[in-house]
């Protein structure tokens, strides 16, 4: 196998993995109300995402012998035309498929603060709010309040 085989299988791998983690994002936002299958799928996303390290770390070394120092845009101008219809599509897909896991995992973020907030919420209508409805001096701390945040 040579040098640009290996790139190529490189970030057909790299693609591959994003999409395992879109597909769990995925998974993630339709059980974001079920705790233990957030967590088992964020475990399948941590090994997912280690394996995407060490291919992304094997694609840019590959990347560093076949552009001898070039930029992306310098080296894609530099290839036959054969090979540039075989590469750049593929680091379309790439570019397109990081866009997607991006703004996938931003939604999975608010709608995680949001559950937290939720549960806040529904765990001060349990413990009740003390609070005092007028000012008190600075640094006082009424006895018995309690230590969990009440923002809701």
């Amino acid at each position: 196998m040579t040098v640009w085989d290996e790139f190529l299988a490189a970030v057909k791998s790299e693609n591959a993995l994003l999409q395992e983690l879109i597909e769990l994002g995925t998974a993630k936002q339709q059980n974001i109300n079920n705790a233990q299958e957030v967590s088992r799928l964020a475990g399948e996303e941590q090994l997912c995402l280690t394996r995407l390290e060490e291919v992304d770390k094997e694609r840019a070394e590959l990347f560093d012998v076949l552009s001898a120092g070039k930029t992306l845009e310098g080296w894609l101008a530099s290839l036959p035309s054969a090979m540039q219809e075989a590469v750049s599509p593929l680091l379309l897909e790439l570019t397109e498929n990081l866009a997607r896991l991006q703004s996938l995992n931003d939604l999975n973020q608010e709608l995680l603060a949001q559950s937290l907030s939720y549960v806040q919420f529904s765990l001060n209508l349990f413990v009740g709010d003390d609070t005092s409805p007028t000012y008190t001096r600075p640094g006082a701390n009424p006895a018995g309040r309690s230590i969990f945040d009440r923002k809701v």
